[in-house]
């Protein structure tokens, strides 16, 4: 982060009370925009050094604004901006675009798929920085414009690693109870609460979980994308593949308000 200075400005009113604004210069990505005003917008942002911010474009939807076209969802570039101390809401300076994804929204599976990615990051991400987290949200949405092959399995496999560099990844490696892992051909059972797995032998010691059954093809399939091992393959269990995730987000990401990115995308994929 590059902090190039402060200002301050005396509350009339109160003699000795001061408002601290810094200038802040940091990379960033725009997760989302929203209207504001009559020629205004509010860019949610994830910047490398801040984390999550919001920031107000004055008057960048005016025809002739000095923004353009450039403050748009997916969009990479390095803000500038004021960062107004104890506010939630700083005043953008300046925008010096790096990478446009416009074509994202030419494929409405492309276009859903980066949605659910910023979806997540929006609702879960913190307000500090997190190197990893962010060159992990630009990798999943450059390879969903770039993505030659099975593009739904793509889609999962990004998910399952932003999910991951969040902390809450779920193991299926091996089982939860005995540490051993599961044969080839073995079907396991899948808990989506503690996020890991049974094998066989130990969830007939515990019948009264309600776990869901996954298949040797299902398992393999599902570990292949939470280990980023899919390569563009096509999925064989990909409505299965979408039904796990979603119940792990519902255990673990969305508090009770389901993704709409989520719901967009299966409407997408059919």
């Amino acid at each position: 982060m590059e902090q190039k200075g402060s200002a301050c400005w005396l509350s009339l009113g109160e003699p000795c009370s001061f408002q601290i604004m810094a200038l802040v210069t940091t990379p960033a990505t725009i997760l989302k925009t929203y209207q504001y005003s009559e020629t205004s917008k509010i860019l949610r942002l994830l910047t490398l050094d801040r984390g999550l911010c919001s920031v107000v474009a004055k008057g960048a939807r005016r025809p002739k604004s000095r923004f353009g076209g450039l403050l748009e969802p997916f969009t990479d570039g390095v803000v500038t901006y004021y960062a107004k101390e104890g506010r939630d809401l700083h005043t953008l300076s300046e925008f010096e675009l790096r990478r446009e994804r416009q074509s994202l929204g030419r494929q409405l599976v492309r276009y859903a798929g980066a949605g659910l990615v910023t979806e997540i990051t929006l609702r879960f991400a913190p307000a500090t920085g997190d190197e990893g987290l962010f060159r992990r949200l630009r990798a999943a949405l450059d390879r969903l414009v770039e993505e030659s092959g099975d593009l739904e399995a793509a889609i999962l496999e990004e998910t399952w690693q932003l999910i991951a560099c969040l902390g809450f990844a779920p193991g299926i490696d091996v089982c939860a109870a005995c540490g051993e892992r599961p044969e080839p051909g073995e079907t396991i059972h899948f808990d989506f609460a503690a996020g890991s797995s049974l094998c066989v032998r130990c969830h007939r010691l515990h019948p009264q979980l309600r776990l869901r059954e996954l298949s040797r093809r299902a398992r393999e399939e599902l570990e292949m994308l939470i280990q980023a091992r899919s390569g563009g393959s096509r999925l064989k269990t990909g409505l299965e593949q979408r039904a796990l995730l979603s119940e792990f987000m519902t255990y673990h990401l969305t508090d009770d308000r389901p993704l709409k990115s989520f719901r967009f995308l299966e409407d997408r994929l059919g």
